[in-house]
């Protein structure tokens, strides 16, 4: 190797992050999250502490990770019949000191950000 040339890396290895748990949002909704090893992420939410009746979505995502180790949420989701609402969209979140913050949503979700409470 010349005295100018730098080593490239290879492969990146992604951050051990794993947002399978339970959070609780902005919304008064709780969110049941599956975390994936091949990086998809699946979630339910229900309104009111749980009980869904005003309502319930679903979210089926992707986690990416960028080289500076942060890391991003962003997937389609669906309110679906136990609540009365009839939502869709997509949304992105980035994780900012363990919470999930809100960065992007092309229509009315109400939780702007998810707090892990198990």
């Amino acid at each position: 190797m010349y005295y100018n040339q730098v080593p490239t890396l290879t492969h990146w290895r992604q951050p051990a992050y794993d947002l399978t748990g339970t959070w609780k949002g902005d919304d008064g909704g709780i969110y049941y999250i599956r975390h994936l090893n091949n990086n998809r992420i699946w979630w339910t939410g229900l309104s009111d502490n749980g009980s869904g009746h005003n309502w319930t979505n679903v979210l089926e995502g992707e986690v990416t990770y960028d080289p500076t180790g942060a890391v991003e949420v962003s997937g389609q989701w669906y309110d679906v019949p136990r609540g009365t609402n009839r939502g869709s969209g997509i949304l992105g979140f980035s994780v900012r000191l363990g919470d999930l913050v809100k960065t992007y949503q092309s229509s009315g979700f109400g939780a702007n950000i998810l707090r892990k409470i198990s």
